[in-house]
C-alpha cells in the first residue's frame, strides 16, 4: 500500500505543472493569481536551479523553459487562467 501512495505521489507530480492551482488558490499556497508573470518565472527558475526548496517543487526540475514560461504567463495576474472549473 505505501509503494502505491508513493508512486500515485510520483504520477501527479509529473502532471502537477496543469492544476497549479489546485494548491495555489490561495487557501493552501500562494495564490499565483496575485502575483506577476516576473515574480512567478523568477521563482520558478529559481526552484529549477535549486536556489529556492520546498517538497512539491520537485517537479519545477524537469520543466522545460518553455513550459515555465507557459505557465508564469498562464497563472499571473496578467494571465488568462480561468478558473471557473474549479
Amino acid at each position: 500500500m505505501k509503494k502505491l501512495i508513493i508512486l500515485g505521489l510520483g504520477i501527479a507530480a509529473l502532471f502537477a505543472y496543469p492544476k497549479c492551482t489546485m494548491c495555489h488558490n490561495g487557501s493552501v499556497a500562494v495564490d499565483l493569481s496575485k502575483m506577476s508573470y516576473e515574480e512567478i518565472k523568477k521563482d520558478l527558475i529559481k526552484f529549477k536551479k535549486g536556489e529556492m526548496k520546498h517538497s512539491m517543487m520537485d517537479f519545477v526540475k524537469e520543466m522545460s523553459d518553455k513550459e515555465i514560461d507557459e505557465a508564469a504567463r498562464k497563472y499571473s495576474k496578467e494571465g488568462d487562467y480561468d478558473d471557473s472549473g474549479y
